[in-house]
């Protein structure tokens, strides 16, 4: 199954703080942080916990002490599993684009900085 079917939106904000920190964080640091910044209680943070890993999306890492759990899957991973369902719905980069364009998601100046990023033969950022 796809990675994007497997993160839901409440497991995301888990997986995010694993790979912004870039490191195994053990329970109570990942509590600590959602409940933070987004008020959850220890029992939903250790149910998104034990679902990433029942899914394979993280692992335990065994160590001596509390454990600590550490990404199976990158950031890019993920974001590419997600840009491809995306076009899949879409059925082209083209298509998606055209209506990003109608529907006011990108400004004259994105549309700008896509144009040269495109002159340049894709180089750049």
């Amino acid at each position: 199954m796809p990675i994007h079917n497997n993160i839901t939106d409440a497991e995301l904000q888990v997986m995010r703080i694993l790979w912004r920190e870039g490191r195994a964080l053990t329970l109570a640091e990942l509590r600590d942080e959602l409940t933070r910044c987004q008020n959850w209680n220890k029992s939903t943070v250790q149910t998104l916990v034990l679902r990433l890993r029942d899914k394979g999306i993280i692992e335990p890492l065994d160590k001596y002490g509390p454990a600590e759990y550490a990404p199976l899957v990158s950031e890019d991973e993920y974001l590419l599993a997600e840009e491809r369902a995306v076009l899949k719905k879409f059925g082209s980069a083209q298509k998606l684009a055209i209506a990003m364009v109608r529907n006011g998601h990108l400004t004259d100046a994105d549309i700008d900085e896509l144009r040269e990023y495109f002159k340049s033969g894709g180089e750049g950022k």
